[in-house]
């Protein structure tokens, strides 16, 4: 029989708990469960102390979910910048139908599977070309196509829709 590895007790006992926190900080329960696996592999990858495994979690998680939130910042002043809202000279009736289509943008966005968004991410805001993706996210390039052509997809519905 297999023993439990170090703070995956902990881990399990408090794993909806780190989901409240990171779904505090990021507003998307789908997020937030990747966070909480993702802490759960980089404290796999360390050599803490089982006594230390709750709050060292509940930082891990924190940390992932305010990094989150801030590359969503980033990228929705990326697109704010992409859609021309820094002119100065850009009149009210562009500047609501901006924001109404950057609404719809992020909604969407918030609304796929969090692999499509990353690889979206990743290649419309990072610059990245698919391959880097695909060995980034341990993949085949035409997977990450495929991701981006959802992506693009359903942001074009979307607006399709909205307007």
């Amino acid at each position: 029989m297999r023993s439990i590895t170090p703070g995956l007790k902990t881990f399990i006992t408090d794993r909806d708990r780190l989901i409240a926190l990171a779904c505090s900080i990021t507003d998307n329960p789908a997020i937030a469960e990747e966070l909480v696996q993702e802490s759960w592999i980089r404290w796999h990858a360390k050599s803490y102390a089982e006594k230390d495994a709750r709050p060292i979690f509940r930082l891990i998680v924190a940390n992932l979910a305010r990094d989150w939130h801030k590359r969503r910042k980033t990228e929705n002043a990326y697109v704010v910048e992409q859609t021309g809202l820094v002119s100065s000279e850009v009149d009210s009736e562009r500047i609501v139908i901006a924001q109404q289509e950057l609404r719809c943008i992020v909604k969407t966005l918030n609304g796929l599977p969090p692999r499509v968004v990353q690889a979206f991410r990743m290649s419309r805001v990072d610059g990245l070309s698919y391959a880097q993706i695909a060995k980034r996210l341990d993949t085949v390039p035409s997977r990450i196509h495929g991701y981006i052509v959802k992506a693009l997809t359903q942001i074009s519905l979307a607006l399709l829709d909205d307007f």
